[in-house]
């Protein structure tokens, strides 16, 4: 079991007594004040009129913010406080992992097991795919151990590199990150969490026998683009391995050109017209709740 830290014991305190504040509010409208003992309790709210709250979106909405579906991860930054309320995590996909999976829309399969692809929004990176395809603009070619590293020995080296990983690192992953599955087989999964908004990345790695290392690092929601999370994430973690010796190229502009451009920040140079500039710099960090995406 963790250790409980301070931060998370005000986390858990906080919705504690937000928990409470709620219910008493709810028991208080729905069947109104205390009244003498051996009379009928009477609501202040009609029967239509708890009907209508009950199926309003403001009920739900006031539900979610009462009790909040995720809590940051322990290793989050101080911060990370200021942004508790409204955090968006996104649903965890339910065909992670090392499967047969389909590479394109003709329904070509691939050799073997291979970790999940990568849709067609600039929020995600892979080694699967169809190199064929040109609408896959965020496709990698797989990192690679060092000659003679057993899959177990490189696991190890991998998973000591994301323990170390720092969150806030280029104003990224502020929220904290947790590794959920690490072993000596060679497959790594791990939760990376936005500071301001709570949005959780998917990464995963799979090292195979012949020293090639499958790598996918994803967005959950949707195709909106991701701020640059995960090429900020993807190339400070192979910055570490190649140190290490490992074969796992940078992640820039020149070689994934389109995710630069729809993860870039406001242009400077006001222009209209298809001769205008492409800014290729990635935002520098996350918008913050009821900023634009």
């Amino acid at each position: 079991m963790k250790p409980c830290t301070r931060r998370s014991r005000v986390f858990q305190c906080s919705r504690c007594v937000a928990v409470l504040l709620a219910w008493q509010l709810a028991y208080v409208a729905f069947l109104g004040p205390s009244t003498p003992e051996g009379q009928p309790h009477q609501s202040f709210l009609s029967e239509c009129g708890r009907r209508k709250i009950l199926n309003s979106g403001a009920f739900g909405a006031w539900m979610l913010l009462t009790f909040p579906a995720h809590a940051t991860f322990e290793n989050a930054l101080p911060e990370v406080v200021k942004f508790s309320e409204r955090r968006s995590p996104g649903k965890q996909p339910d065909d992670l992992g090392l499967k047969e999976r389909t590479l394109n829309r003709f329904g070509d399969k691939s050799d073997g097991a291979v970790l999940k692809g990568c849709g067609y929004g600039p929020n995600c990176f892979s080694t699967t795919g169809d190199p064929e395809d040109p609408q896959i603009t965020t496709l990698l070619q797989p990192w690679r151990v060092p000659e003679g590293l057993s899959v177990t020995d490189a696991s190890a080296q991998l998973e000591e590199v994301l323990r170390a990983y720092p969150p806030g690192q280029q104003n990224v992953d502020g929220g904290g990150f947790q590794i959920v599955k690490s072993g000596p087989d060679g497959y790594c999964y791990a939760q990376f969490e936005s500071l301001k908004k709570g949005k959780i990345d998917d990464v995963e790695f799979a090292i195979g026998k012949d020293g090639n290392v499958q790598v996918r690092s994803s967005g959950r929601i949707g195709l909106k683009a991701d701020f640059g999370s995960n090429a900020k994430r993807l190339n400070c973690i192979s910055e570490k391995l190649r140190q290490k010796g490992w074969t796992a190229p940078e992640i820039t502009k020149i070689t994934h050109s389109y995710y630069f451009a729809m993860n870039s920040g406001k242009t400077k140079v006001q222009c209209v017209g298809i001769d205008c500039p492409v800014n290729y710099e990635l935002i520098e960090e996350e918008p913050g709740p009821g900023d634009s995406d």
